[in-house]
C-alpha cells in the first residue's frame, strides 16, 4: 500500500510533540487540582467524596468554655480543620517537569490527613480527615486539558 499527499503538516504536528507539554497545561491541571482540595474544607469531604468526621463533643466543649451562649452556639456551626484557616490557605501547587506537587508545609497537615494519636501523651485519638488527593473530577480535567492541547497540536 502507498500513500500519497502534502505530510508536511502531520510531520510538523509530530515534531511538535515530541518537544513535550508546554508549561501552561501541568500548571492548568495543578491549579484544577489545588482549587479542588481548598474547597474540600468548605464541602468537608475526602477527595473520595466521604464525609470528614465531625467534630468531637470533647473538642467543641473545650473551645467554648468561658464563651457566652452565642459564641457557644457559633462553635457548634464550626467545620472541621479550618479554626483559623491556616492549613487550608498553605494549600499550593508546584511543577516540576512533568510532575506536578499540590500540597502543603505545615507541620500539622499529615495527623489531619492520617489521624492517630496526638496531644500531651498522645491520649488524643484525631481521626482522619483527607483533603489531600486525586478526584475522579481531577483526572476528567486533565485528560480534557491534554485532549485540548493535542487537537490545537495536530489541528
Amino acid at each position: 500500500m502507498r500513500l500519497s499527499g502534502d505530510w508536511r503538516r502531520l510531520g510538523e504536528a509530530l515534531r511538535r510533540l515530541a518537544r513535550g507539554l508546554p508549561e501552561e497545561v501541568p500548571k492548568a491541571v495543578a491549579e484544577g487540582i489545588t482549587s479542588r482540595t481548598i474547597r474540600r474544607f468548605s464541602e468537608q469531604r475526602a477527595p473520595d467524596g466521604t464525609p470528614w468526621p465531625p467534630l468531637s463533643a470533647a473538642t467543641l466543649l473545650a473551645e467554648a468554655r468561658g464563651r457566652g451562649r452565642r459564641a457557644q452556639e457559633r462553635l457548634a456551626r464550626r467545620k472541621a480543620l479550618i479554626r483559623t484557616g491556616r492549613l487550608r490557605n498553605s494549600i499550593g501547587w508546584k511543577v516540576v517537569g512533568t510532575r506536578i506537587y499540590v500540597g502543603t508545609n505545615v507541620v500539622y497537615a499529615p495527623i489531619h490527613q492520617f489521624g492517630g494519636q496526638a496531644g500531651r501523651g498522645r491520649k488524643v485519638r484525631i481521626p482522619a480527615r483527607p483533603f489531600l488527593g486525586l478526584t475522579e473530577e481531577d483526572t476528567q480535567e486533565a485528560e480534557a486539558l491534554l485532549r485540548e492541547w493535542l487537537r490545537r497540536e495536530t489541528g
